[in-house]
């Protein structure tokens, strides 16, 4: 069985023209640039670019999806075969992977704040609610660590959108979508459904990761995530009421179908009810702030300096300076000194 995580110790930066997987069954991939902006190409493992209906269902999905004006999901610039090999190529922002973040936690032993864990689980939540707010059913169909980024400017991104669709023709079942591809599916009588109720279900997955602070194990899905979620929440303290690790087991458990009559049918739908666990006067700012400590300590900044990072992709081309004409802000509203700064300002825009 293949590991659905990376064993590396430590966050390894990604190296434009060097190949690197995610371990997520969908290939190899490498950063290329043009000078100022960056693209990822990952080149389909060859058990799926050999198959015409996997890559008919692929090109469907893309230019289904070009047009939409989505800033939480990176979208995909072009698809090309090159004789046996399908080459598929995203843009691709500066940013944490969040299955390196949660391999780093484990890696290290460090404890992230609860705060911190729950504003991050806000964010993957927010983003995916904002594609299933679209009208036409969208869906991603491929939603696990390794395909949300946290990125420099205090977004999360869904990479590899793409996906579901040529997964969904496979026809597999949710057991070997999980091994082979990392993918928490519902459960069903019939062939899994890339729809949007999938992704609730792949979203619960990864937010039961973020407060575990560590990668799932192959072996803890299916059969064994009920009782994850109870050691998670029974060993998580949450901040608030003190039935709010009881309200966040409850919002797991509908998240990933453990009871299918109680459960969430959209993102938009699990959005509304997270925000009651995380909605405590001055929470939402407080997690901000320990997320960013946690993402510049991940990277290795020096909280005094707080230089711009990178991990899995390289910087983009710094932007054009203002010229001196350009009046400076006031004391009192400082410059961010960090792109991280503006996980702040994603969460408190100014008014």
């Amino acid at each position: 069985m293949r590991p659905l995580h990376p064993d590396a110790a430590v966050v390894k930066r990604a190296v434009p023209g060097e190949p690197y997987s995610l371990d997520d069954g969908l290939g190899t991939r490498r950063i290329e640039s043009d000078g100022r902006t960056y693209t990822e190409v990952l080149e389909l493992a060859a058990a799926l670019a050999s198959q015409p209906v996997v890559e008919q269902a692929i090109r469907g999905r893309a230019s289904r999806y070009a047009d939409l004006d989505v800033r939480t999901f990176s979208p995909v610039r072009r698809i090309d075969r090159s004789g046996g090999a399908l080459h598929v190529i995203s843009e691709m922002p500066s940013g944490v992977r969040l299955s390196h973040l949660l391999a780093h936690l484990e890696s290290t032993g460090e404890v992230a704040p609860e705060s911190a864990m729950l504003e991050l689980a806000s964010l993957v939540i927010n983003a995916v609610a904002s594609l299933h707010a679209w009208p036409g059913g969208l869906a991603h169909g491929a939603i696990s660590p390794g395909h949300v980024l946290i990125t420099n400017d205090g977004r999360v991104m869904l990479t590899d959108c793409v996906f579901g669709a040529g997964l969904e023709v496979l026809q597999r079942n949710r057991e070997s979508l999980w091994k082979e591809f990392g993918l928490a599916m519902p459960p069903s009588a019939n062939l899994a459904r890339f729809d949007q109720q999938a992704d609730v279900t792949q979203m619960g997955a990864v937010i039961l990761s973020i407060i575990l602070q560590r990668p799932m194990r192959a072996h803890e899905y299916p059969r064994g995530v009920s009782d994850l979620v109870v050691t998670a929440t029974e060993s998580s303290h949450v901040p608030g009421s003190p039935g709010a690790a009881s309200a966040l087991r409850m919002w797991l458990q509908e998240a990933l179908q453990i009871h299918p009559r109680l459960a969430f049918r959209s993102a938009v739908e699990a959005q509304r009810s997270f925000a009651d666990i995380n909605n405590r006067p001055g929470a939402r700012r407080a997690g901000a702030m320990a997320l960013q400590v946690l993402l510049q300590t991940t990277c290795g900044e020096p909280q005094a300096t707080q230089k711009p990072v990178v991990l899995n992709t390289p910087m983009q081309a710094p932007a054009p300076q203002p010229t001196p004409a350009t009046p400076q802000p006031p004391a009192t509203e400082p410059k961010p000194n960090s792109p991280f700064d503006s996980i702040l300002r994603s969460v408190f825009p100014k008014h």
